[in-house]
């Protein structure tokens, strides 16, 4: 059973284990696969990390809510702009005015996510469009002052009839080197929106802005470069980057179809659409920004605007709802597409990249593993609370490494999976052990509640680390109680007024046991037996079996009463206690066994329990337990020093006595009693039998008192000789 049960564990987690590497796996490469079936295939994984990934990505820019990127500004066409200008398509005289005073302002670059694909109506003596041209051609007389346009490509492979490439665009190629003849996936272009012509002729730079959202609809890669005919061109994040620095950027492209760009000294790695994964800096709260209405009408003097605009980029774009212009990103609903490019430049000026796909792959597995191997170390030790402290301790660690440094850094973890396989595992180990706990407590159960106080038995359940089911060394205190003249009772009595009797008197005795926590060993006949301190460590279970003693003789009373209506004879009983080391556990064999406790202390407490009779006494006690129970809780006296049966070494004999007993009632006799053994013990045996024989007059009754007065009087004729022990009493029965 054991070896099923670590199978099945082990089994359990390896399915895991190789359910959660692959779904990781899988959702890395999830962005390149074509297949229809496949793409369903792994949806459920790169859905699933996507989500999480987003959430990481929100919590890393809540870390740092007041950055800010003063280079780039944002220029808004937005509802008020419209509404001021009160057209549409704005007119190119707007356009004019704008860039006019970009230049005046000191503005670098001017970079259009709108589009000019038509000429613009007029009846005046000179077109909008070549006035337009001429103020794209004035600012960028300005050394280092760029325009750039926008254009898209429609791609139907299936289509038959192709839109030829304009030949204003191959000069914006990218340098580019291919070690294969697998290249970027190939936009055919069946329609275009290129800017028209007097615009393009103005010596405008021109930049592709086509996006691809993921299969759930949210915005995550941006295509960096887009292979239109077997021609690589930029885009625009991309070339405003390379305006801006006038730093071109080199496209090398491997074997596989895949690539990178080398910008400066670093690099950003592309799939096979030409696509990188966003490291979104933020949204339009996160850039400077301004209504394009604003830099209509601004005056080119305004020092204010001069600081906004002086050295740095201008992206012109649609933030109007009624444009329709937004995107689903991680960490906006509803971003203005602009903002995506935004970013990008941002991500390339700041040589904020990821890392390759293969390294983020290697961490993602090594943080699935580590965490995996503490967890299972921790959870070996079998502790619930530390189980799930490590969980969470673990999850939570693996997050902070995430957030402080693997995210900053550019690698693309994913730990949906990884904190899923903790999650699970933890769960199955978890159910296993209930499962096995669930077997053990009915196991428990039924083996101890025979024979053990409920309460005990539910600590037991709660609490299977303090039990060792089984033989092992105890140190316990054991009760032994008999009826007296139990067999002479038996004969004058029917079989069901006997069994009347007796279950009426073992059911009260048995339920004392239970209330001081003690187990019951067996009955034997008319005999108890019992002890303290197993299966489980109860505490003082030596005060709490004496307890029980005085407790069954002071029940006793009540117990006869109802014999005595039932004209049932009376019991009276004798009981004897000892403390020591014992053998306890499970006894017997495999068919049949009995949890009970075997040694030396039981055999020296069952005949204390026999010597009731011959001292007159109804509880008798070792010394090894009159020395280890709560001192003052109970009154006591010695009587003897006894070396029983089969024992070399004597033991002292304590009397406890009960609520009723005569001594209780007559604490002068009881404190003369002790002063009359202390003289026996000094030898003074003139004194002692003088202090006893008063005691006599008073307590005829008292079978220690008349004892001491003979061993006192067998001393007095015949002294002890020298090196021999008065005190000691020889057994020579049981």
């Amino acid at each position: 059973m054991k070896f099923l049960g670590r199978f099945t564990k082990g089994i359990g987690i390896a399915l895991i284990i190789l359910f959660c590497a692959t779904s990781i796996l899988l959702s890395f490469v999830a962005r390149d696969v074509t297949n229809y079936e496949a793409q369903e295939l792994v949806s459920y994984a790169s859905s699933l990390e996507n989500k999480f990934y987003d959430f990481r990505m929100m919590k890393i820019l809540e870390m740092d809510p007041d950055k800010k990127n003063k280079d780039i500004v944002l220029i808004k066409v937005d509802d008020e702009s419209l509404q001021k200008i009160n057209s549409w398509p704005i007119p190119r005289e707007n356009w004019v005015k704008m860039l006019n005073n970009l230049k005046a302002l000191g503005t670098k670059v001017v970079a259009f996510d709108v589009f000019f694909p038509e000429p613009s109506r007029a009846c005046a003596e000179e077109s909008p469009d070549d006035l337009f041209a001429k103020a794209i051609t004035d600012f960028q007389s300005v050394e280092g002052n760029k325009v750039i346009m926008a254009y898209t490509t429609q791609s139907h492979k299936q289509t038959a009839v192709f839109e030829e490439v304009p030949e204003d665009l191959f000069s914006f190629m990218l340098d580019s080197q291919q070690a294969g003849e697998i290249g970027l996936e190939q936009r055919y272009v069946e329609s275009n929106t290129y800017p028209i012509q007097p615009l393009l002729n103005s010596g405008v730079e021109l930049a592709y802005i086509n996006m691809l959202e993921d299969s759930d609809g949210v915005f995550r890669h941006y295509q960096m470069v887009a292979n239109i005919d077997m021609l690589y061109f930029p885009s625009l994040g991309l070339r405003a980057y390379e305006v801006l620095n006038n730093s071109p950027v080199k496209l090398e492209i491997n074997a596989q179809g895949t690539g990178s760009l080398n910008v400066g000294e670093n690099k950003i790695f592309i799939n096979n659409r030409g696509e990188s994964k966003v490291r979104w800096f933020g949204n339009e709260y996160m850039f400077e920004d301004i209504s394009l209405h604003e830099v209509i009408n601004a005056d080119p003097n305004d020092e204010k605007l001069k600081k906004l605009f002086d050295g740095k980029i201008a992206f012109i774009g649609s933030t109007a709802t009624g444009a329709h212009d937004f995107r689903n990103s991680p960490i906006d609903a509803k971003m203005p597409g602009v903002l995506a490019h935004m970013n990008v430049l941002h991500m390339l000026m700041n040589k904020h990249f990821y890392a390759p796909l293969d390294k983020s792959i290697i961490i993602s597995f090594y943080m699935l593993g580590i965490g995996l191997l503490i967890l299972l170390v921790v959870m070996y030790f079998n502790n619930a609370i530390l189980d799930i402290i490590s969980l969470i301790v673990i999850s939570a660690a693996i997050l902070f490494i995430d957030f402080q440094f693997y995210l900053p850094e550019g690698y693309e973890l994913k730990l949906f999976f990884t904190l899923a396989a903790l999650t699970m595992t933890y769960s199955w180990i978890t159910f296993l052990n209930f499962n096995a706990a669930s077997a053990e407590k009915k196991q428990i159960k039924g083996a101890f509640s025979r024979y053990v106080a409920p309460a005990i038995v539910n600590d037991m359940l709660e609490h299977p680390d303090k039990l060792k089911v089984g033989g092992e060394k105890r140190d316990i205190t054991c009760l032994f109680s008999d009826v007296r003249d139990f067999t002479s009772i038996s004969e004058q009595l029917s079989p069901a007024d006997l069994a009347y009797a007796l279950n009426l008197y073992m059911g009260k005795m048995t339920d004392i046991v239970f209330e001081t926590n003690g187990t019951l060993d067996k009955y034997i006949g008319d005999a108890i037996v019992a002890f303290w301190g197993a299966p489980l460590d109860i505490g003082d279970h030596v005060t709490q079996s004496v307890d029980a003693a005085v407790k069954m003789l002071e029940a006793l009373p009540e117990v006869n009463d109802i014999l005595k209506k039932k004209n049932l004879p009376e019991f009276k009983i004798g009981l004897g206690l000892n403390s020591g080391e014992c053998s306890v556990g499970n006894m017997g064999s495999d068919q049949i066994f009995a949890y009970t406790a075997l040694g030396d202390t039981m055999n020296l407490g069952a005949r204390l329990e026999s010597l009731c009779k011959h001292y007159g006494a109804q509880i008798l006690i070792s010394k090894f337990t009159h020395d280890r129970m709560e001192k003052g809780k109970f009154e006591t006296r010695r009587i003897d020093n006894v070396r029983v049966k089969g024992k070399t070494e004597p033991v002292g004999v304590y009397e406890v006595l009960y609520s009723y007993h005569p001594f209780m009632k007559d604490q002068d006799a009881l404190a003369q009693f002790k002063l009359a053994y202390q003289r026996f013990l000094e030898k003074d045996f003139d004194n002692a039998l003088a202090l006893f024989e008063m005691i006599k007059d008073s307590h005829p009754e008292d079978k220690s008192t008349i004892r001491m007065i003979s061993t006192c009087k067998k001393w007095i004729e015949s002294p002890p000789r020298e090196g021999e022990d008065h005190t000691i009493t020889t057994m020579t029965t049981k």
